[in-house]
């Protein structure tokens, strides 16, 4: 009898096993940002005559790419504001250091974290979360394509990505000049992300 009851629980082990390895098993992967060929870009209507375009040249972000579930996938993502690089170095100065734009030495960085995920495609998706801009907290989503790597899918070494996004500057506190720049302001990010 205890030789019958240790054959059966030997099967039902063994029975188990494969389930444990499927449970353990998934396919999420950890990439860090990579500034090599990368952009960080805002653009805003000034005086109805010139799309004004700055480039942001110090941002990190770090992204875990869930690839059985492209909705469990995390961006976090941050900007140093000091980091502004544009044309002429006198708008730079104005904009980074003025209490009425991006007071840098007050707030120093803008950050971006994900709360969740919508799948919109194979490679596409919007990335819902929280922008931290000005020292404000407001929802914000981007739109992100992404592009496979060194491998030629997805999940290869390397990802690249494109995103954009967009947001009324006046709900982060920066209301004045109205009437030289518009409210609007478009983001566009292209950066390559490698695996960690």
């Amino acid at each position: 009898m205890a030789k019958f009851s240790r054959s059966i629980i030997t099967i039902l082990l063994l029975a188990l096993l494969p389930l444990s390895g499927s449970a353990a098993e998934d396919n999420t992967v950890s990439y860090t940002l990579t500034r090599q060929y990368g952009s960080v870009l805002f653009r805003v209507m000034q005086q109805q005559y010139l799309n004004l375009v700055g480039r942001f040249d110090n941002y990190a972000a770090t992204l875990v790419m869930d690839f059985d579930d492209l909705s469990n996938s995390r961006l976090t993502a941050s900007v140093q504001m000091g980091s502004l690089d544009m044309a002429d170095g006198d708008v730079v100065e104005t904009l980074v250091n003025s209490s009425a734009w991006f007071n840098a030495p007050l707030y120093p960085k803008s950050t971006f974290t994900t709360t969740s995920v919508d799948v919109t495609g194979d490679t596409t998706a919007d990335f819902y979360g929280e922008l931290n801009f000005m020292g404000i907290t407001r929802p914000w989503t981007l739109h992100v394509q992404f592009y496979g790597g060194s491998d030629g899918k997805l999940e290869g070494s390397s990802i690249g990505m494109l995103a954009t996004g967009s947001f009324n500057r006046t709900d982060f506190g920066l209301d004045q000049y109205l009437n030289m720049a518009e409210d609007l302001v478009s983001i566009e990010i292209n950066v390559k992300f490698n695996r960690d």
